[in-house]
């Protein structure tokens, strides 16, 4: 009885999660399309590269962060209708004017940058419950072995006594 109320709440949470289960491609899309450089890694030294991936981790953490604090602000929203390019371009555009500034201040700017990051959320996700099927059949999962795939099938008692069809050769231009 009770591993039946347990499987339950595991299957509904697992149904649940997998809904999400595109948020890593997009972690990867905002990293690598808004924040990362354009082209490759500066760094021409292994421990240079993982110091440059650690940083973009860094401040892609800081970011979603951000945006995670700011949708909780009240009301409090999902935190991926707030906008990743939005937070990124806030910040941006916030830092130079932070030097040598004060706690209070600080404290200031990040509620209007917070209430600037909320100010247009994006459209609810749909749910992503699609379920898995193959599209398009391969040839390959037809034939049992290569060699049906190159003689066709057999049968029994031998291969088939149809011949197989030949393309005829095209001749020069206009010949056919």
């Amino acid at each position: 009885m009770r591993i039946g109320i347990l499987t339950k709440v595991f299957t509904a949470e697992l149904v649940a999660l997998y809904r999400e289960r595109w948020e890593i491609e997009l972690a990867f899309d905002e990293i690598k399309n808004h924040l990362g450089p354009s082209g490759p890694i500066r760094s021409r030294t292994p421990e240079g590269v993982r110091q440059e991936l650690w940083a973009y981790l860094a401040v892609h953490h800081a970011i979603r962060r951000f945006a995670h604090t700011a949708a909780l602000a009240r009301p409090a929203a999902d935190a991926d209708r707030v906008s990743y390019l939005k937070c990124v371009r806030i910040i941006r555009r916030s830092i130079p004017s932070q030097l040598g500034a004060t706690t209070a201040k600080l404290a200031r700017s990040l509620t209007e940058a917070g209430w600037e990051a909320r100010s247009r959320l994006l459209p609810v996700r749909r749910n992503r419950d699609c379920p898995r099927a193959i599209k398009k059949p391969s040839r390959m999962a037809r034939a049992e072995n290569p060699c049906q795939r190159r003689h066709g099938p057999t049968r029994p008692d031998g291969p088939t006594t149809q011949p197989r069809r030949r393309r005829a050769a095209a001749g020069p231009v206009g010949q056919r």
